[in-house]
């Protein structure tokens, strides 16, 4: 069964993330606070990544994403909330990134995108709110 709340569209790009001023003394990693990861798939509410890091839930990410949606020609920098993270064997951590304070322009650009790549022929189950 779909519990998502949002359709999304797989993509692959870069992005790279800045964590957070307020959780840098509260986790860090070996690499710094600036890192890159791969994004897998996007919605209106959230990002898929893969990353070579674990990510833990609750922690928040400055994301700038390049290349998506075609109508925005500048890099989209979006916060974001981790959601959850686990383990893939041979590709690294996958993680779901829930957006924080999307601005209506990308929130639009990213619907325009996932309304014209969406492959789901069946509408999805909405789970009471």
């Amino acid at each position: 069964m779909e519990t998502r709340a949002a359709s999304r569209v797989a993509i692959k790009l870069k992005v790279v993330c800045r964590i957070e001023k307020n959780f840098c003394q509260k986790f860090g990693l070996t690499c710094g606070d600036v890192f890159g990861l791969t994004a897998v798939d996007i919605s209106e509410s959230g990002i898929g990544v893969v990353s070579e890091y674990f990510l833990p839930k609750g922690l928040i990410l400055e994301l700038e994403i390049e290349g998506v949606p075609p109508d925005i020609e500048k890099i989209m920098t979006i916060k974001g909330e981790i959601c959850y993270c686990t383990y893939k064997k041979n590709s690294g951590y996958r993680c779901g990134v829930r957006f924080v304070d999307l601005l209506d322009e990308y929130r639009s650009s990213i619907a325009n995108l996932v309304a014209t790549y969406e492959l789901r022929k069946f509408p999805r189950v909405k789970l009471a709110e």
